[in-house]
């Protein structure tokens, strides 16, 4: 593994070399993450004819091991010693090993039964995942370390955002790529789609092993102390600004995911009934179409947290949820279907500047978490944070394999829904994003860690750190 050829200056700035790098790692993460869930429900259910609810079942399964993997991995990360640092060694393992395993996890068989194909379903994942959670655990660990200054940390993770919209639009893309005329089926243009990529995911995910090298001052502090692996987790869940965190994530992404799997099954019900192909290929657009909107509102949520703070945004990206339920409810719909790429586009500016500012945050919380207990865990911290998200993600995916036994969706292709089917999934969708922007509004003043605070922090651990040096 190569030694990287940049470094951060002792003042916290960051090149924008290493900034792109971590970006282009962000692409391979959204991959890793929605990917999974934007052909799962549909292959499973539309091209093999397994139960939505079974598939659900297999997704859960999953969790379970997650749940044990993802801690494990960040305080690995956390106590790893070596010359290419705690996290890079690791990033460049999982890349490699995640993009394999999702090219393998669509090379299925046909003709199986059922519980055959479950039982497929949940080993392909639990692979996939334990790869996965190699590669995206110190990957969150690496950037929340990366900048020493507060408004710096905005600016790298703002990076993150960009390229994790194009992580997104390639994941949006891939059920449409399924259906090209090139491929006889839904399940041979998975069997290609799957390895191609899997290739993307390790060209994206190798980038930051290459380009970022960690802040010398967080090693020296992590080489102090660290803490046995349950005593990190409990430290970790134990502080309030991070729980409440945690809390926003689970409403954000759990919602957004839901979104983005059920639109399908919207588009497929009410806007193009039963045509697979016109409702992915209206998917991928989406995608695409909010590349220019979230760009402009990355620019400016970064120069405006500056002036309003970072709790302020997140204000702001809730109560825009609000304004995608109006807009969604009157612009999904047949006579004009592209329509509803205005409502995407409003959804997506809130989801892209919540996590904007959620990872920003985290970096802060890390240096508190140092100048309570004199340790650097971003591993244990990265490791929560993908977690919950990948348990929002999968619990998203399988709500909405509940959703459609329970609104009487018929999994067969092509297959025509009734109009209280289509009805049905249309309050739910809407129904999710007024929780998320109602919540979330209610829970937010909660959040106590301000700039003063983390800036005071800052100063005291410069004090330590130099009468240590003495």
């Amino acid at each position: 593994m190569p030694t990287p050829n940049t470094e951060s200056s002792s003042q916290g700035r960051v090149t924008l070399l290493q900034k792109l790098s971590y970006g282009f790692g962000a692409s391979a993460d959204m991959i890793g993450f929605h990917a999974p869930a934007a052909l799962i429900m549909p292959i499973y259910t539309l091209a093999l004819g397994v139960s939505p609810a079974l598939v659900g079942l297999a997704i859960g399964i999953t969790r379970v091991w997650d749940a044990f993997l993802d801690p494990v991995m960040g305080s690995i990360s956390d106590k790893t010693r070596s010359r290419f640092g705690r996290r890079r060694p690791y990033i460049f393992s999982g890349a490699i090993l995640g993009g394999i395993t999702f090219a393998l996890m669509w090379q299925i068989p046909l003709g199986w039964s059922p519980t055959a194909y479950f039982t497929l379903l949940t080993a392909s994942l639990i692979l996939f995942y334990t790869a996965f959670t190699l590669f995206t655990v110190p990957y969150h660990a690496i950037g929340y370390e990366m900048a020493g200054d507060y408004h710096e940390r905005t600016s790298v993770m703002s990076y993150r955002m960009f390229f994790n919209m194009i992580g997104n639009i390639c994941a949006g893309w891939l059920l449409a790529g399924t259906q090209l005329e090139m491929f006889d089926s839904t399940l041979h243009g998975a069997r290609f789609i799957g390895p191609l990529t899997g290739l993307v995911f390790i060209v994206f995910g190798l980038a930051p092993v290459f380009f970022i090298k960690e802040r010398e001052e967080v090693q020296t502090s992590a080489a102090k102390k660290q803490l046995p692996i349950f005593r990190s987790l409990l430290a970790t869940l134990k502080d309030k600004n991070f729980r409440l965190l945690i809390g926003l994530t689970v409403l954000m992404l759990s919602g957004w995911t839901f979104a983005t799997s059920i639109i399908v099954f919207i588009n497929v019900s009410y806007v193009f009934p039963g045509d697979l192909k016109a409702s992915s290929i209206l998917l991928g657009s989406m995608g695409m179409a909010q590349t220019a909107v979230v760009v402009i509102a990355l620019m400016v949520a970064t120069r405006v947290s500056k002036n309003v703070g970072k709790k302020a945004i997140l204000k702001f990206s809730f109560s825009f949820q609000i304004l995608h339920v109006l807009a969604a409810w009157f612009l999904i719909t047949p006579n004009y279907p592209y329509l509803q790429i205005v409502a995407y586009m409003i959804g997506a500016v809130a989801n892209m500047t919540f996590f904007l500012m959620l990872h920003s945050m985290t970096s802060d919380i890390c240096d508190q978490d140092e100048w309570e207990n004199g340790t650097r865990r971003e591993g244990m911290y990265g490791a929560v944070i993908t977690w919950m998200q990948k348990l929002c993600v999968s619990i998203a995916v399988a709500l909405v394999g509940v959703a459609l036994v329970a609104v009487g969706f018929d999994q067969t292709e092509g297959a025509i829904q009734s109009a209280q089917t289509a009805l049905s999934l249309r309050l739910i969708y809407c129904g999710i994003f007024s929780t998320i922007g109602v919540v979330g509004l209610f829970l937010l003043p909660r959040y106590t860690l301000t700039e003063e605070r983390v800036l005071t922090i800052q100063s005291d651990l410069a004090k330590r750190r130099e009468a240590a040096e003495r």
